[in-house]
Parts: structure tokens; sequence; C-alpha cells
């Protein structure tokens, strides 16, 4: 789960905005924590302190059967795909295929997210990606065969590039609540209001 960014437009650490009572990023690690997935590592950069801390206050992980771990991203001023890299190379060599997720993308369910799973676990040497606004992005699914791949990015593009390649053969899953990211303290209005913003 990609948490490193600074939140420039949102003006505030946006990993640390309230939702219902409960931060942002600790919202979307609990949901990634009830999924099928055997560990998840929380890729930081911007605020990784306050950010950690707030995961570990919430001790979300202590009924788990999900593993988590933190990923300092060193370059992550560079962006997604500097993020993306770092989670990348701190993976375990036992991983076939590893699921990218934004901490931002807020209302992605735990049954959507297995969804993805029980797609990937079907056909698993195809990537597996979201569907929103006609156009393929995060969350994605990707096996082994690409981490070389996603291991040598580093600019704000992430794996756009990757999947739009690789477009003929990506298994896409209708997801338009990943279109619901939070970018700014509006977009967070919005969607604690229910008012969905067109992006």
């Amino acid at each position: 789960m990609l948490a490193a960014g600074a939140s420039n437009r949102f003006n505030d650490t946006k990993q640390l905005a309230l939702i219902n009572g409960k931060t942002m990023v600790v919202a979307s690690a609990e949901r990634l924590s009830q999924t099928n997935i055997d560990s998840l590592s929380i890729v930081l950069g911007a605020k990784a302190q306050a950010i950690e801390k707030a995961l570990n206050q919430a001790n979300i992980f202590k009924d788990s059967n999900v593993k988590a771990s933190y990923v300092t991203a060193e370059n992550w001023q560079q962006g997604m795909g500097a993020s993306i890299a770092a989670g990348v190379k701190s993976l375990d060599k036992k991983y076939t295929h590893v699921l990218i997720g934004l901490s931002d993308q807020v209302a992605i369910s735990s049954k959507q997210f297995n969804l993805m799973l029980k797609v990937s676990r079907e056909r698993p040497k195809n990537i597996v990606a979201a569907l929103y606004n006609k156009k393929l992005g995060a969350p994605a699914i990707f096996p082994h065969a690409f981490f070389s791949q996603l291991a040598a990015l580093s600019n704000d593009k992430g794996a756009r590039d990757i999947l739009r390649e690789n477009a003929a053969t990506v298994l896409r899953v209708d997801l338009p609540e990943a279109a619901q990211d939070i970018d700014t303290k509006s977009d967070l209005l919005s969607y604690i209001s229910g008012v969905s913003p067109i992006k």
C-alpha cells in the first residue's frame, strides 16, 4: 500500500485526515488487512514517523492473519513510481504476485480487493487491474514476471506504462470506486458528504 506522498495538493498530511473517525491510512490498511493477502507492505516517505505511529496505535493487525511491515521509499519525492519500486524491492523472494493499492482510494472495499485476488488466482500469469473512467489503474495485481519492471520505476506515472504496454492481456475488473481518491480537501469533503466529484 502506497502512503509516501507529500499531499501537496491537500496542503496537509492527507494520510492522517479523518474519515468517519479513522485516519485515511488506517482505514485503508484495515480494509486490506481483512482480505486474502498474505502480507501488507506499507510504503512510507513524507511524514513517515507520524503515519507509522498512527498505524501502530490503531493496532489493526493484532487479530489479522496478514503480516504487516513498513518500507521507507528513500526517493519518494520522485513520485509514485519510486514508491512502487521501493515496495517491490523489499518483497521476500517467496512472493509470486504483488497487489499495488493506494492509501487514498478510500471507497474500495475488502470484498472488491478479494474479487481482484480471485481473478488473479484463476489467471496467475495475467496482470489484473481496476478499470475506471475508461482507463486502467490501481489497484492492480502483477505477477512475478513484471517485478523487475516495477522495481525499475522512478517517475510519477506509477505503473501506468506497464499497464498500457500490456493492455491486450490485462484482466480488467470494473471498479468505479477506484476513481474516488482524495487529492484535495474538497475531495475529502465530497466523499464524507456522499457527493462524488467529477474527475
